[in-house]
């Protein structure tokens, strides 16, 4: 570059240097002191507006880590599966919660009691809400409270009676407790007034059904949740009621007044210890006993076997299942209980068909639906991949399949279903490979695909359903299924170690089918294998039951019977039936048996078993457009003539005598419940967040530009002016023996 040759303005600029010393000097110092460095640059508005932006992003990444907000814009976010806390909008962690469960196995149906342990480390008065899972089809029955040397019995009250009585108990310093059914799974309590130092027991006793599948019986008691999903524009104050959990669409207040449906699960498992004591009747020899997810020890005691939990320090982040196989043959059975409940003879029928080794096969359409959703991540997913793997070598060359994946959105693999071939099983695998879990559980879009297929003459569909069923729109997915299923059947598999097997169950009794679930990698092979010998054909089809009596039975329509699958039938008689008659057609020809009232008395459980299922068919009853304020009635006569625990009654128990002085606050606290074993992360996301790895990509990749931009620096170059053309920061005093700040070359411009 040529160097622009010095003009008059320059010479007149030296010449006043050289003639002001002093002020030359003075000039530069002020100018060195205040100069920023040369390499770097002044911050513009661009760079003030990135910062804003880098800001807000920080912010919202934050916010997002800490809430987990399961859909955009859900208001219904901030409580929590445990301990809920709203004080002062402030967490404080010092309500501890232990979990003690003594279960004793009758049979057919368990006596369950959970004994929860609070503690009050805090100064304060507080109030404690928590939740907890109940098994499919429990009835709660019983509510007992120990506080300040002083134990109150619960009862079963109407909703708002029992809520009227709480708030007033609350506010008068009472120690009072509240249980409230969320969802046909869940229920919640609350206890108000725990004093400062104070140790409370909650114990809640509730009856569950013991399952028989496959040759063996199972009980499954779920510990923690799956947060749910509940779709697009889905809120509280306008959310439709739950299936068996609201009253109105109108009023969800009525529902859930207290709580949100969307509370924080933690990762953490500080102050949720459990323990537990079973004790399983059995009048023969196990061929086995197992626990599949903790670690127990088994003791042979007199009438059967004790089961504890060997590991002193398990937690409450897992369902716990027993499983037991007895010694017998694999022939068609059905076993009758009965219990004279004075009024009325309860009863329950169980019909156990032959196992699918017996059945031979038949030719069919398999459409697999796997859930991707952001629920699905970790060990779900891979659970997942498994079964629909094992799924396809189960197919037979005169079988026909489809795929079908989801999470926000629905992709179908094959327009039309495709013949087994190795071509169609390679695509299938590729499709199997790249699946990956982000995205919200929305199941609607493809159910709709699955079940709009093109119809195939001579194969019955069977839609094999592989998800985690976390989802809050349970009522809307029923009646989907239930208007456009057709003639094909549904198969539920759950995924995960706390699915929403409420739904899962459900979703198969509407469709025909049966649910199967996988906890772990491990089991999917024989949970798979067991699945795909059930629907291979069904074992008994054009079910009948003939009870020699007008008999009140649930379920009322009788579904096919599938090999290993059995069928519960609770009945209301007026007197002691004599033997019961079952028909059908099994392996396409007639089958009937006859069934005996068993020697020993089922007891008056059977009674709370068949109002249960009463409750369970004629809130189901609502997908079909029935009078809810007709339910309600129906309902809430069973509850109060049984002590039954419903969405229209709750337990209540309130002590008479107050505890917290006049005049004291009572506060609340937050300990968030645990995080299903082997899910995805141990952050607060929550497991179904719709597309929180890509929003979090994106927001750490634009905080990475904006600080790129505000590190990068110019060129330092010649700067257009003429204290800076002085160079003063150079010049010194010529009087003390230094520079004169006068050059002795003039200045030179940058070029043009």
């Amino acid at each position: 570059m040529t160097r622009r040759q010095p003009g008059i303005r320059d010479e007149l600029e030296l010449g006043i240097w050289s003639r002001h010393p002093q002020f030359s000097k003075r000039f530069a110092q002020r100018l060195a002191r205040r100069r920023p460095a040369p390499a770097t640059r002044r911050l513009c508005w661009q760079d003030r507006t990135l910062l804003i932006v880098a800001s807000v992003l920080v912010l919202l990444l934050i916010v997002r880590v800490e809430t987990a907000d399961a859909a955009a814009g859900d208001p219904v976010g901030g409580a929590a599966w445990g301990i809920e806390a709203l004080a002062d909008g402030r967490s404080r962690h010092t309500l501890a919660l232990d979990t003690d469960i003594a279960v004793e196995v009758t049979g057919l149906s368990a006596r369950v009691q959970v004994r929860q342990h609070f503690r009050n480390d805090g100064p304060g008065w507080k109030e404690a809400v928590y939740r907890f899972p109940l098994p499919d089809g429990a009835a709660v029955d019983r509510l007992r409270i120990e506080a300040g040397g002083r134990v109150l019995e619960g009862e079963i009250q109407e909703r708002s009676e029992a809520r009227r009585q709480y708030r007033q108990a609350r506010q008068s310093g009472q120690r009072a407790t509240l249980v409230e059914q969320q969802r046909p799974n869940q229920f919640e309590t609350r206890l108000a007034n725990i004093g400062p130092g104070e140790d409370v027991w909650v114990e809640i006793g509730f009856l569950a059904r013991v399952d028989y599948a496959d040759g063996g019986f199972s009980l499954r008691l779920p510990m923690t949740f799956t947060p749910r999903w509940d779709g697009p524009g889905y809120s509280a104050t306008g959310a439709k009621a739950i299936l068996t959990g609201g009253l109105d669409a109108r009023v969800p207040n009525e529902i859930r007044p207290y709580s949100s449906v969307h509370p924080e699960l933690a990762a953490t498992t500080e102050g949720h210890g459990l323990s537990l004591d079973l004790l399983l009747h059995s009048g023969i020899a196990l061929a086995s006993l197992e626990s599949r997810y903790h670690d127990v020890d088994i003791e042979a005691v007199s009438g059967g076997y004790r089961v504890t939990l060997a590991d002193p320090d398990a937690r409450t982040d897992r369902m716990f299942e027993l499983d037991w196989t007895p010694g017998y043959g694999r022939a068609p059975e059905a076993s009758l209980t009965t219990w004279d409940g004075g009024d009325a003879v309860y009863a329950l029928l169980m019909l156990a068909p032959p196992l699918p080794d017996a059945l031979a096969p038949r030719p069919r359409e398999v459409v697999f639906v796997i859930d991707t959703s952001g629920s699905m991540a970790g060990a779900s997913l891979q659970q997942a991949r498994a079964a629909l793997r094992l799924g396809l070598e189960f197919l037979g060359p005169d079988d026909r399949f489809n795929l079908v994946r989801f999470a926000s959105e629905a992709e179908l693999l094959f327009d039309t279903s495709a013949q087994v071939d190795a071509l169609a099983l390679a695509r299938a695998e590729t499709f199997i490979d790249q699946l990956t879990a982000d995205g919200g559980t929305n199941m609607a879009p493809a159910l709709q695909l699955a079940m709009g297929l093109p119809v195939q003459d001579g194969l019955l569909r069977q839609i094999v359903f592989i998800t985690d069923g976390s989802v809050g729109n349970e009522q809307d997915l029923l009646l989907q299924v239930a208007e456009r299923l057709g003639d094909s059947r549904l198969f539920t598999v759950s995924i995960g170690s706390a699915p929403n097997s409420w739904f899962m169950r459900k979703a198969a009794e509407v469709g025909r089918g049966s649910h199967s679930q996988i906890a772990h990698e491990a089991e999917v092979g024989q949970r798979m294998a067991a699945l795909w010998g059930r629907i291979e054909n069904p074992a008994v089809q054009d079910l009948c039951v003939d009870w020699g009596m007008e008999a009140e039975f649930y379920p009322e329509v009788l579904p096919d019977l599938y090999a290993g699958e059995p069928l519960w039938l609770y009945a209301r008689l007026p007197q002691e039936p004599r033997d019961v008659r079952v028909c059908g057609e099994l392996d396409g020809r007639y089958w009937e048996m006859l069934s005996a009232p068993a020697a020993a008395d089922g007891g008056p459980d059977l009674a709370a078993l068949w109002a249960r299922s009463k409750i369970e068919a004629l809130e189901d009853s609502r997908i079909f457009g029935i009078d809810p304020a007709a339910i309600r009635r129906q309902v809430l006569t069973l509850a109060l003539d049984f002590d039954l625990l419903t969405p229209y009654t709750s337990l209540v128990a309130v002590d008479r005598t107050p505890v917290r002085p006049a005049g004291t606050a009572l506060q609340a606290e937050n300990i968030p419940g645990l995080l299903p074993a082997g899910s995805g992360g141990a952050t607060a996301f929550a497991a179904t967040a719709t597309g929180w790895p890509l929003q979090l990509g994106l927001s750490l990749l634009a905080l990475l530009l904006v600080t790129g931009m505000l590190l990068y620096t110019v060129p330092a170059r010649a700067v257009h002016s003429r204290a800076v053309r002085a160079k003063p920061d150079a010049a010194t005093n010529a009087t003390d023996g230094s520079r004169s700040p006068v050059t002795t070359a003039p200045l030179q411009r940058p070029a043009p």
